[in-house]
């Protein structure tokens, strides 16, 4: 007889060791298809209900096409693409979200050279969202210039989707000045955005509130450059101008991930990222903490030399009763390493994969959203100054419910696959409050693209058994019923506080 367990509440205290739930071997993995997988997005594109797999393959090796993974609502995939865009170039990274907001998921892509190779920049583009699918050539192609990553979020506190790029091309030392092509009603163009005033060699990029005043600031994570973040001011415009940059002289980034970590009753802002030996350094993951600002411009945390650094990502996962922020990163030919966060950076590797491939990027998704749950935050505009942008104090954000203001009244949003903040349609006004309903998975799976073209794609899926469970505390914590039972055990539990419980 099948076991099934209704869970009343959803946070309880259980006894289990520092672990992350994943098989060492990958559980599905692509037809290879000779694919030179880079960019990487979990987002729902057939509207269905379930997040499907967007690969945007070719990087700097070979021309080709973006595809799509539809996911079968039970987690499952194809192992040859369900998509395939009729355009090709040399794909880079790519960001998902609803740019003209109809509800449909879009995605942008960066395209890090042109057809010619090396000596032709690329471009990045917009595939819009026909209503089930992607269209099947991009709406939106910028002026050329070399881009390798981008990402959507709101840079000028307007509440729609902009699209935020690197610029450059390390391998010729060709330095370029970032880009943030700004949304008009859902469209781009070439002549309405925003450059830095300086030039990089940035291979990622992305959005956060480093300086937590309701406003995104943008990040450019560089190679053989340093760092720079670009700080919104009070109305949500971002400077020409860097407010901070990471001074340590080994700096040969190839991916970043922005996060926060709680800190009593705050929640701090970070950056880490993986150092690529390829041009230059050691190769090391290091974390920047953004606690105030300005901050400290040395890396807080820094591992031991890792190589070939590359896809990286952050997540909560559970360690006995107490949700914890678990980092994961690859490399190229190497395996997939996941590290427990403590007070002083990463603790030792806690789970190390039995695989040996061209980690590109990694994100992580409840694909069968087995492992779901709700929770709601409330958030209070202390500033004396409308705001934009709210940053949810947790990870592993899997949809947006609802957002209503103090009156219950449902307030306009804009979302980005994968982050864990909304950005606001009309600015939320000083000394009132939004409510914020949302899904977020203690579980999640875990997917990698792979650039070796002899090598699919994987997806490791979590292994975690809610029939496992073992129970600690007093009975008056923890009600079963009824006992002895048929087929349905009911379990009401106290709700244990984790970090980011803060409004409990």
């Amino acid at each position: 007889m099948k076991l099934y367990i209704l869970i009343t509440l959803f946070f309880f205290g259980v006894t289990l060791n520092a672990q992350v739930y994943y098989n060492e071997n990958p559980d599905w993995e692509s037809d290879p298809l000779s694919h030179v997988a880079t960019g990487l997005g979990l987002a729902d594109i057939n509207g269905d209900g379930y997040k499907d797999m967007v690969v945007a393959n070719g990087n700097d090796i070979s021309i080709q096409s973006l595809v799509v993974y539809y996911n079968d609502g039970l987690g499952n995939f194809n192992a040859s693409p369900d998509w395939e865009s009729e355009d090709t170039d040399y794909h880079g990274h790519l960001s998902c979200g609803d740019v003209d907001q109809d509800g449909d998921i879009d995605v942008a892509v960066s395209v890090y050279i042109g057809h010619a190779g090396f000596s032709e920049p690329g471009k990045v583009k917009v595939y819009y969202n026909t209503g089930n699918e992607l269209e099947a050539t991009p709406t939106f192609v910028s002026e050329p210039f070399y881009t390798f990553s981008c990402m959507l979020g709101d840079a000028n506190g307007d509440g729609d989707l902009d699209l935020l790029t690197t610029a450059g091309e390390p391998y010729s030392s060709l330095l370029d000045h970032g880009k943030i092509f700004y949304n008009d009603e859902g469209s781009f163009s070439n002549d309405n955005k925003w450059e830095s005033d300086i030039e990089m060699g940035s291979l990622d990029v992305a959005f956060g509130d480093f300086d937590q005043n309701g406003f995104l600031d943008a990040f450019f994570a560089c190679e053989a450059t340093p760092n720079y973040i670009y700080l919104a001011d009070d109305e949500g415009n971002i400077s020409n101008s860097p407010s901070w940059s990471s001074s340590d002289e080994d700096n040969y980034v190839n991916s970043v991930e922005i996060g926060v970590f709680p800190s009593g009753s705050d929640f701090i802002p970070f950056a880490v990222m993986t150092g690529n030996d390829q041009l230059g350094g050691e190769g090391r993951v290091k974390r920047y903490d953004f606690g105030s600002f300005p901050a400290s411009t040395e890396p807080a945390w820094t591992s031991e030399p890792f190589g070939t650094g590359s896809g990286i990502v952050t997540g909560f996962s559970e360690t006995s009763g107490t949700m914890v922020n678990t980092l994961f990163y690859g490399g190229w030919w190497k395996p997939v390493h996941a590290r427990e966060e403590q007070e002083s950076g990463y603790a030792d590797i806690i789970y190390t994969s039995n695989t040996s491939s061209v980690v590109e990027a990694i994100e992580l998704s409840d694909l069968d959203k087995s492992h779901m749950i709700t929770e709601s935050f409330n958030y209070s505009n202390a500033f004396d100054y409308p705001v934009s942008v709210i940053t949810l104090p947790t990870a592993n954000t899997e949809s947006i419910l609802s957002v209503k203001n103090e009156s219950n009244e449902d307030l306009a949003y804009s979302y980005v696959e994968g982050e864990d903040w909304i950005t606001l349609h009309e600015n939320l006004p000083p000394g009132s409050s939004a409510e914020i309903e949302y899904q977020m998975s203690l579980y999640p799976d875990m997917a990698i693209t792979n650039w070796d073209s002899n090598i699919g794609n994987y997806v490791f899926y979590n292994t975690f058994d809610d029939t496992g469970i073992s129970f600690t505390g007093t009975s008056e914590e923890h009600h079963v019923y009824p006992n002895p039972f048929d087929n349905v055990l009911n379990i009401n539990s106290e709700k244990k506080q984790y970090p980011f419980d803060q409004n409990l």
